[in-house]
């Protein structure tokens, strides 16, 4: 790929490389002035209202603000009411007093309120199933039960961090799946080096580095999840392979906090990089993943990460600047990939940074004493680097849309949609066709990266189309993105490659996406494109579902993404057939019930953690056929005992008190049937 402009649409900053750049086409050139004009605009109106002052009424006192009204601001001003506020894009701001949690436009949940009596279809079904809110019950009780692994933190020492190491055959195995599949996106490791500590560690590990120990555990620590060994066991509603992971990532975090910070190496970055990623891959803290990613981009920033190592005054090695580079370009990917899950604005770093991107070499190019990096090889040979070089080419892009597309203030019109799908089609276009082991990952990545902001940015347009021919155009990109989004998973998993499956949130984009576009096509009036999204709707939804079990099989968790999906579907499917809406609807409690009573059957006597209390949890029997057997009710007494639903703490997406979908922070318990109501599962 060239290192000049591609013909990219504008934007303000909107560039592929921070410095030196050639003349921007003709068409760039009318795109940033039509641009400039609105902008002038909303800036002189602004203007002219900054000198009023001592003005009493809420409306007016907006009205004449510095920045421009949003919706949700007026409507708050005018009805003065409690209610939840949904901004043209839609927000998820849920909770009371300080106890909230916000989600912005780009957050997958987004799209939730924009499906048409979906809530209706999962509020039926918690009044119908009591199951699910025995669910809540059951998951709570077993975690009281058993010591959570890595639950609280205590200082650790190097000798102690060392003890936690495997035996060397699961250590290989997991080092081996990790650089498979993870290390070929995010490679901020330095192999040679890696592999020679790697071969001294093993005869002598009590005189092996501290910070080399915890970058292994970290290692293997996201590779975790990745196992395919059958059956599954779990320690409450966590998989073992998440206990451990989680063992080994707090062992690590708190190790890291005694270490001192005035003289790092590589290895500093790098183990608070693993940190913040075997985090997300494990499902640990998964609300904290947007806040932990923007720390470490200020970590690094603070370092000067961000800026062209060519400018160190003192003697830096080819290599160490080679590694400053790969580190920062992981970095920025990671946080602005959590900007967009969350809805949020990614950090304003480009304004400051003018680090050149990661260079396609290969490490075995480069050691200590290379004086010069080596040029890059061709773009359609493989390296471990390949990922964030080639991902280097539309980070601008990403960045600029997801905050058009997060900020409360920002229109974006048909024509704007239309020149950005182009550029991302452009940018899709050009993802080399590698060969090697981790290629597929790195090619899969880079696509899937792109096509999700396809997904959102039609279907915020599909809401304000003024067209026939705008909203057709929207819904054939939304179907052709959440497809491609699918098949590109499958195509992974099909070859035993787990890894973007655990990483990525688009899944559940991808079954929203097209369920919002079935749930608003009149197919009566519109049977060309009705058709097509009915061919490809139930395939899509299921492929979905089957991710999303899987990976509440191996994390234990996430049964709260698995939810909407399934009730998603049945939604669709009773849409389709209103007259079986009770059978989807028992169908949809069944399959998210099902990996639950997986989860329960499947209890290991052994916690995780090394030294923690051992607590048998009693497990679920089996039936003859291999159906789990149905929990038995819960006593009146207890259910009265527990705890309001609209009282409990702000909880994960996996967590499920609020399935409903209907208000996050508003369904209580006594909305539901008596919960001793017995519930059987349908044994086909």
């Amino acid at each position: 790929m060239p290192d000049g402009p591609t013909g990219r649409g504008s934007f303000e900053g909107h560039i592929s490389r921070p410095i030196q750049q050639t003349a921007a086409p003709v068409g760039d050139t009318l795109s940033r002035l039509e641009y400039q004009d609105r902008r002038i605009k909303q800036l002189e109106a602004a203007l002219a209202n900054t000198g009023h002052t001592q003005i009493t009424d809420a409306v007016q006192r907006m009205k004449v603000s510095k920045l421009p009204l949003t919706p949700e601001s007026g409507m708050a001003a005018t009805e003065q009411t409690g209610a939840t506020a949904t901004d043209r894009e839609t927000m998820l701001l849920r909770g009371k007093s300080f106890k909230t949690q916000f989600h912005g436009s780009t957050h997958p949940g987004s799209l939730i309120a924009h499906i048409p009596d979906l809530n209706t279809f999962t509020k039926e079904a918690f009044e119908k199933f009591p199951a699910l809110a025995r669910i809540r019950h059951d998951m709570r009780t077993l975690e009281e039960r058993t010591e959570y692994a890595g639950a609280k933190s205590q200082p650790i020492t190097e000798a102690a961090l060392k003890a936690l190491l495997p035996q060397k055959a699961e250590v290989d195995l997991l080092v081996q799946l990790y650089l498979g599949s993870y290390g070929s996106i995010y490679h901020v490791l330095h192999l040679p080096t890696f592999w020679q500590q790697y071969r001294d560690l093993w005869p002598d590990i009590a005189g092996a580095s501290g910070h080399f120990v915890a970058t292994l555990l970290l290692m293997i620590a996201s590779a975790q999840c990745l196992v395919s060994t059958q059956p599954w066991l779990y320690t409450a509603n966590s998989s073992l392979p998440r206990e451990k992971a989680i063992t080994y990532i707090q062992a690590c975090d708190d190790w890291l906090q005694t270490q001192s910070q005035k003289h790092v190496t590589s290895a500093d970055f790098q183990i608070r990089f693993l940190l913040v990623f075997a985090r997300q891959v494990s499902a640990r803290k998964v609300k904290r993943t947007w806040t932990e990613a923007g720390n470490l981009l200020r970590f690094c920033m603070a370092a000067g990460l961000h800026r062209n190592p060519d400018l160190l005054r003192k003697k830096t090695s080819a290599l160490d600047k080679n590694l400053r580079r790969r580190i920062w370009a992981a970095v920025v990917e990671l946080e602005l990939q959590a900007s967009f899950d969350r809805g949020m604005m990614a950090a304003p770093w480009p304004m400051q940074a003018d680090t050149p991107p990661a260079s396609n070499i290969h490490d075995e190019d480069l050691d200590q004493n290379t004086e010069q990096v080596p040029p890059p090889v061709r773009a359609d040979e493989f390296t471990r680097s390949s990922y964030l070089w080639a991902a280097s080419e539309s980070t601008m892009l990403r960045h600029g849309l997801n905050t058009t597309l997060n900020n409360i203030r920002q229109t974006l019109g048909f024509d704007d949609v239309k020149r950005f799908t182009e550029e991302i089609d452009a940018q899709i276009q050009a993802i080399p066709k590698w060969t090697g082991t981790g290629a597929d990952v790195a090619a899969a990545f880079l696509s899937l990266n792109l096509r999700q902001y396809v997904m959102v940015l039609h279907d915020r347009q599909l809401r304000q189309a003024e067209t026939a021919a705008e909203r057709s155009f929207s819904r054939v990109m939304i179907i052709d993105s959440a497809t491609r989004t699918i098949d590109t998973h499958r195509a992974l998993i099909e070859k035993g490659s787990y890894a973007l499956e655990l990483l990525c949130q688009d899944q559940l984009r991808a079954a929203l996406s097209i369920c919002h576009l079935s749930a608003t096509v009149d197919i009566r009036a519109d049977s060309a494109i009705g058709q097509i999204i009915e061919h490809h709707a139930g395939r899509i939804m299921d492929e979905a579902v089957q991710m999303l079990t899987d990976k509440v099989g191996r994390f234990g968790r996430e049964q709260r993404q698995l939810w909407i999906v399934v009730a998603a579907y049945g939604f669709w499917k009773a849409k389709n057939d209103p007259s079986k809406r009770a059978v989807y609807m028992q169908e949809a409690v069944e399959k998210v019930t099902r990996p639950y009573y997986k989860i329960m059957a499947c209890q290991d006597d052994v916690p995780a953690v090394m030294g923690a209390p051992l607590e048998k949890v009693a497990s679920r029997g089996e039936s003859s056929k291999g159906a789990p057997e149905p929990m038995p009710p819960l006593p009146q007494s207890k259910a009265q005992e527990m705890t309001p639903f609209e009282d409990m703490p702000i909880l994960d997406l996996d967590e499920i008190e609020a399935w409903t979908l209907e208000n996050w922070n508003q369904f209580n318990a006594s909305d539901l049937p008596s919960f001793s109501e017995p519930y059987q599962l349908n044994p086909t």
